[in-house]
This record gives C-alpha cells, structure tokens and sequence, in this order.
C-alpha cells in the first residue's frame, strides 16, 4: 500500500495482524479483503465498525476502499486499530501473536484434535536390563486423537518411553521412542512388550509363550534368547504391548585419522 501525501509523495506502508506481516504493498482491493474478513471474524457489522472507527454507524470508509478509492493512512490505521490490526510505517516488529483472540481460538481448535500421553524418562532395555530408579515424568507427547482411536488406543491408558540397548535392532534402537499400550497386560504369543523382569530390570523383548514358561527373544541375532520356567515366568510383570515407535536417524560418527608426523629425512630409510 502506498500513502500519497498531497498526492506527491507515496510513502510504503506496512500492515500487519501483531507478528505477521501480510503485505509490504496493496492494492486498495487488497486492503479491502484484509480489513473485511478481519471484521467478519471479530463478528462485527460494518455499522458497528463505522460507529467505533468514527462514530458514524453510516461510514462509508471500507465500502469507498472497495470501490477502489486510496484511503488516508489515518483513516486506514483507525479502521485497523478497531479491527485488532497493526498499521504503520517501518519496520515488521515483533510482537507475540498469542495475545491475539483469534490467534488463541485457533491454538485451542488445533489442540483439540489431540490427546497427550504420559512420557516417563525410564529406559526400556533392549539388552541386559537396567533399574527403574529413574522413573521421572518427562513433559507428554501428543497423538492426534483419530489415529489414537483407529488404533484402538486410550491415551489415559498408555505411556512413552525411551529405548537403550541393541538387542531389538533393527526393529527399536538406542534412544528411540516407544508408545506401550497398557490396556493389553495379558500375553499374546509373538508380540512385542515392555516388561519388568525378575530382578526388577525394565525391558523390551518379543514373547513367546511356552509349555509353563515364556520365552524372551530379541530382534538382534547377536543376541541370545533368555526363558523363564514356571515362578520365574509368573515374576515377570507386563507393562504394555508395543503400539508405536519413534526413530531419529543420526549420521554415523566419522572416525579421526590421527595426523603423523611428517618423516625427517634421514628416517624414511630406518
């Protein structure tokens, strides 16, 4: 948009909704648009926006935008002032958009569309096992309620938590997340579950169901299988079954050649 001072001099002008910049220049049209769908949004008629701007409920201000006509900057920066819009010369600033209402409505709209799942800092251990000292509830991870209910899931009735070890790769690998649905603590053969082991140690394994046991598998082939008799089988706790993952991929560490010293002459021929 620009502002013609005595219609000599166009000034540029910037017109923004708190941090977002729409345009840096506008046709008259263009700042119609703007300035109308924000007055539809805030539910006010153009009598209403008349009689806050200027006092006058028959102001015909936007319709003469409309029609083409270039508005002052005062006029334009009124209307904007009563429609919760920025306008003004200089620079974008940077403003938070939360305080903006529609900006609000719309977190809560996107929001609702999700449900958040406890996360706990404990380790499931794809290897030897590890304690579940550390047992800190860590920040939820939102899933969106659609994919929760296609899966017949209840984000109060499961948890997140993180991986270490090897011995489920390539299916889980160190530091990745998993989603363990507690609704299924009873033991379908096959599956993969988190689960808490004689001696306290919080794992992941696939399962197998045996004659008076189970048996504890992992994915790795490099690692050996473990099976649980009778007590020992009945002293394993079931936390959930396996729903989902989460896997960052991180390039390979590059391994340092160390630099030599370059050779002294008379060396190259000891």
């Amino acid at each position: 948009m620009y502002i013609y001072r005595n219609n000599v001099s166009p000034y540029r002008c910037l017109f923004a909704d708190k941090n977002l910049v729409y345009f840096y220049s506008m046709t008259p049209e263009e700042i119609f648009s703007l300035l109308d769908q924000r007055r539809e949004k805030l539910g006010m008629t153009k009598a209403e926006l008349g009689s806050a701007a200027f006092g006058n409920p028959k102001d015909t201000s936007l319709q003469n935008i409309r029609r083409g006509s270039v508005p002052s900057y005062l006029r334009v920066a009124r209307l904007a002032e009563v429609l919760g819009l920025d306008c003004y010369l200089g620079l974008p600033r940077n403003e938070d958009p939360s305080t903006d209402p529609i900006v609000r409505e719309q977190q809560r709209s996107s929001l609702d569309d999700f449900e958040l799942v406890q996360r706990f800092d404990v380790k499931l251990s794809a290897g030897p096992g590890s304690d579940g000292d550390n047992a800190q509830q860590l920040a939820p991870v939102a899933f969106r309620k659609a994919w929760l209910d296609g899966q017949n899931l209840r984000a109060d009735r499961c948890v997140v938590t993180g991986v270490s070890g090897n011995s489920m790769e390539p299916m889980l690998f160190e530091g990745d997340l998993v989603l363990l649905n507690r609704q299924h603590s009873e033991l379908t053969s096959g599956q993969v579950y988190g689960i808490v082991d004689i001696e306290g140690d919080i794992r992941v394994k696939r399962i197998e169901l045996v004659d008076q046991g189970i048996i504890l598998r992992s994915e790795n082939p490099d690692c050996p299988s473990e099976l649980r008799i009778g007590e020992d089988a009945n002293r394993v706790r079931i936390i959930g079954r396996l729903a989902w993952s989460s896997h960052s991929h991180r390039p390979p560490r590059q391994r340092q050649t160390p630099r030599r010293k370059p050779k002294k002459p008379y060396e190259q021929w000891l």
